[in-house]
């Protein structure tokens, strides 16, 4: 396939300037590429645009009429210029999509050529996309063009087919882990599944409090109000909720991605009044044994701290590390973005990556040259 018979077109707006037969088709596009992600989905771009001032921008790209590749990325304006991002919002995952069997590097061109140049001509200063832990594809996009900034980052993940059994036994947690999980049991929790906002709201309240006991600052409630209406009726999403005895107090509760191969434990929050009983352990133990259960491929913990007490449960339960990294291509003015302090980064681009936080100041360092997530950790920490 030469790259001279593939078109790219692009699609823009909010969730209200795109065709339900667009979704119809993206959707069940996305269904026969290998491990894409509910964030590349419809449904949460129209959580996206409901949350942020993103302009959700979607390219596609066909060969005689079929569609063959998907970029879905998503401009922002900020105080120092705009940015062009694949996914925003925290757990973003999710680069170029390709059908089933295509050769990917032409689609990759075609694609990420087009968002180059459309980034110039929205004058867009920053083209950033992620690429994908479970199917390598940096290499890919740097064929096409090398990448101003790298940063590497990781996440730990479950194989479910190899370290999780059909009726949800692990096969290679700690014993640690094991006896936690069982002292769950005996407590007396149980799993509420019910997908309501009620249900939401209660959780709601422990994730904001939680989060500020860590000093941490809590997802926009809209972005599961929003989650709740968009992502959970197309099955791209879900929540549980674990409780002390049937229609007890909540003790935790989580939001799930789910699109083809793939879960992402994308927001769990335990009140931590009731740790003692370990309900974040009941509600991880659930959450996997239902995803092995349904065919998935892969649980996503979703990213934390290098090193920690997160890192550790989550390598208890048998997960292994995951590498892919966030691309970026310098394409206007980044003065003011090179320039700005990690603090107002995270406060003028909220929810958004903008480029590895040891490249400000001043430190710019050789174009190729790769950032690791731990100085990004460390920096985002001495900025608080």
């Amino acid at each position: 396939m030469s790259a001279d018979s593939l078109e790219v077109c692009v699609s823009r707006g909010s969730e209200s300037d795109f065709a339900s037969e667009f979704d119809s088709e993206l959707d069940s596009f996305l269904d026969t590429c290998p491990e894409s992600f509910a964030q590349q989905t419809p449904s949460w771009r129209d959580v996206i645009t409901r949350v942020e001032k993103d302009e959700a921008i979607f390219l596609t790209c066909r060969r005689a009429g079929r569609l063959v590749g998907l970029l879905p990325t998503y401009r922002f304006v900020g105080p120092k210029g705009s940015i062009l991002t694949s996914v925003p919002l925290p757990g973003p995952l999710g680069g170029i999509a390709t059908r089933a069997g295509e050769d990917r590097a032409p689609i990759f061109a075609a694609l990420l050529d087009r968002c180059l140049q459309l980034a110039v001509s929205l004058e867009c200063d920053l083209v950033t996309v992620i690429t994908n832990p479970f199917r390598p594809d940096a290499e890919l996009y740097s064929q096409v063009k090398t990448p101003d900034f790298i940063l590497d980052n990781a996440l730990q993940a479950l194989n479910l087919t190899e370290d999780v059994a059909l009726d949800g036994t692990l096969l290679k947690a700690s014993s640690s882990l094991l006896r936690n999980l069982r002292r769950a049991r005996a407590s007396g929790l149980v799993v509420d599944d019910a997908q309501t906002l009620a249900n939401v709201e209660e959780w709601y309240a422990i994730h904001e409090r939680r989060h500020r006991q860590l000093g941490a600052t809590p997802l926009p409630r809209e972005l599961f109000h929003a989650a709740l209406e968009h992502a959970v009726p197309s099955g791209r999403a879900r929540f549980f909720f674990i409780r002390r005895g049937p229609g007890g107090e909540m003790a935790a509760g989580g939001l799930y991605l789910c699109h083809g191969s793939v879960v992402d434990a994308f927001m769990p929050s335990m009140d931590d009044r009731h740790a003692n009983e370990r309900p974040n352990h009941l509600l991880a133990a659930h959450s996997i044994a239902g995803a092995r259960s349904a065919g998935y491929r892969f649980y996503n913990w979703q990213g934390s701290p290098p090193e920690g007490g997160v890192e550790r449960f989550k390598r208890s339960w048998g997960s292994r590390r995951f590498e892919y990294c966030f691309l970026t291509w310098i394409t206007g003015d980044t003065t003011a973005f090179l320039d700005a302090t990690v603090n107002q980064l995270i406060e003028e681009y909220r929810w958004h990556y903008v480029l590895p936080f040891d490249r400000l100041g001043g430190a710019k360092g050789a174009p190729t040259d790769h950032s690791q997530r731990s100085d990004t950790w460390k920096l985002q920490e001495q900025a608080k």
